[in-house]
């Protein structure tokens, strides 16, 4: 392998790590492949690097754009976090603004999962629970939840951790648990 290629895999690997937080939010399986791709990709690179007949300088160089890459990721990851789930908003601002109006002025709890609306209190009509169910799938959110002070939308969820925005219905702002993302949109930084 050139010294070239090496050198080209590693950096593309790195980048790779570090973009990954773009899709966090609103492409779970995306950042997961760019995010164990790159580390794999970094890895395999930077092994072929440090036990090839490099220099010792050289050796130590690409050591040293590793540890760059790190403090840009550490210094990045939260700016492309909050960035994903902005273009998530913004790209699905229509349809999260018809599910908001449907729901906001609701009493009650009130679960969308799948293609099942759990409403306790019977106060959606037809009309309502089938533009719901629609707007849920094309949302490609697992869960819409709504309850007294807030709509959630579940973006991604695996056994115990889960991520989502959080419409906040209240005009009292919620606890220090929730950070803004924009007006009335937060992020729960507590695993539900």
């Amino acid at each position: 392998m050139t010294r070239k290629i090496k050198h080209i895999g590693l950096t593309l690997g790195l980048l790779s790590v570090i973009i990954s937080f773009l899709f966090f939010g609103r492409q779970q399986g995306t950042y997961q492949l760019l995010l164990i791709g790159g580390l794999l990709v970094s890895l395999a690179f930077y092994l072929t690097i440090l036990f090839s007949k490099e220099s010792t300088k050289s050796k130590l160089i690409w050591t040293f754009v590793i540890l760059f890459s790190v403090i840009v990721q550490w210094l990045t990851e939260p700016i492309f976090v909050k960035s994903s789930y902005l273009i998530f908003l913004k790209s699905n601002q229509t349809e999260l603004t018809a599910v908001n109006k449907i729901l906001i002025n609701k009493k009650g709890e009130i679960d969308i999962i799948n293609d099942r609306i759990n409403d306790k209190n019977g106060i959606l009509t037809q009309l309502e629970k089938d533009n719901l169910l629609k707007l849920r799938k094309k949302l490609g959110v697992y869960i819409i939840a709504k309850s007294d002070n807030e709509i959630y939308y579940g973006l991604w969820g695996f056994l115990d951790v889960r991520i989502g925005i959080t419409y906040w219905t209240k005009d009292e702002m919620p606890d220090k648990s929730y950070q803004t993302l924009t007006d009335n949109w937060y992020i729960h930084l507590k695993n539900n």
